[in-house]
C-alpha cells in the first residue's frame, strides 16, 4: 500500500501503535531507516529547539524584533512527535505500554 494511503487511514481514533507503524513504514519508504540512533537523537533535539523558538515567537519573546519568524507550533510539535516515535521504534519501545507503565508509577508518587 502506498504511504499516502496509509496516512489517509490514520484518523483521530488511531492508536499510538498504528501511528508508530506508520512512522516505521514512512522511514523505510523515504530511506530514512538507515539513520543511526545517535543521528536520530540529534535531529530530535534540533526539532525541540525549533519548537522552543516557535513558542518564544508566539509569546513575543523574540530576540530580533526585525526578523520575521515563520515557525509554527503545531508543525514543530508534529516533527517532535514523529522523531519521538521513530526513536521508540528504533529501540523497540511500545509507546502506549511505556506511557501506561510510567504514568502508573507517577500516580503512586507524592507530588509537592
Amino acid at each position: 500500500m502506498e504511504l499516502k494511503e496509509k496516512l489517509k487511514q490514520l484518523n483521530e481514533k488511531s492508536n499510538i501503535a498504528e501511528i508508530q507503524k506508520y512512522i516505521q513504514d514512512m522511514k523505510k519508504e523515504r530511506k530514512f531507516d538507515r539513520v543511526t540512533i545517535e543521528r536520530e537523537m540529534m535531529l530530535f533535539i534540533e526539532e525541540i529547539g525549533e519548537l522552543a523558538k516557535a513558542i518564544r515567537k508566539n509569546t513575543n519573546g523574540r530576540l530580533d524584533i526585525k526578523k520575521e519568524y515563520k515557525d509554527n507550533i503545531e508543525e514543530e510539535l508534529a516533527d517532535c512527535f514523529i522523531y519521538l516515535l521513530s526513536i521508540a521504534n528504533m529501540n523497540e519501545v511500545d509507546m502506549f505500554k511505556a506511557f501506561k507503565e510510567k504514568e502508573t508509577k507517577n500516580c503512586d508518587r507524592t507530588w509537592k
